[in-house]
């Protein structure tokens, strides 16, 4: 089974990590995509944000980093997946992944959505909240893998 897991990873969390390793075992290939999301204006660049899920999957042999502009149906379909994982915190995302699992199913039926619960444990961990810490210079290192703390404390000397 071929899977697709997209998101903007404005920052990668530990909790994107988490599901993408999860992901990864339920299928012999997955590709991540990170990709601009129309609603959103970046905090950092798609190149910063794919160089980190790339360190941050190294260590899974079957998860291949790409960049995604378009619809995610369009991304699926170029590397033939047959699932696209989603995951889900709370109810909010629930009925936000419920919508785009029916207009992704309307534009191409080939492909089915799976989702994956966060652990109790990420509960809080999204990109969102991320930003918002760092706009403050409080301690993202709870939130973040290695690799993302590593390159802002870079970037902020």
């Amino acid at each position: 089974m071929i899977g697709a897991f997209c998101g903007s990873f404005d920052p990668l969390t530990l909790g994107h990590v988490d599901i993408i390793e999860r992901a990864a075992r339920l299928c012999d290939t997955l590709y991540v995509f990170v990709s601009v999301n129309s609603e959103k204006h970046a905090m950092y660049s798609l190149d910063q944000r794919l160089r980190w899920l790339e360190e941050a999957c190294a260590h899974l042999d079957n998860v291949y980093p790409r960049k995604q502009t378009g619809l995610v149906v369009e991304a699926c379909r170029k590397v033939k997946a047959d699932v696209l994982i989603r995951g889900i915190r709370n109810e909010q995302d629930c009925s936000y992944e419920q919508n785009m699992a029916f207009m992704n199913q309307y534009l191409d039926s080939g492909i089915e959505t799976i989702c994956l619960f966060t652990k109790p444990d990420y509960y809080l961990y999204s990109s969102s909240n991320v930003r918002e810490l760092i706009k403050y210079h409080q301690d993202i290192s709870m939130f973040v893998p290695d690799c993302v703390l590593r390159s802002l404390k870079e970037e902020s000397q």
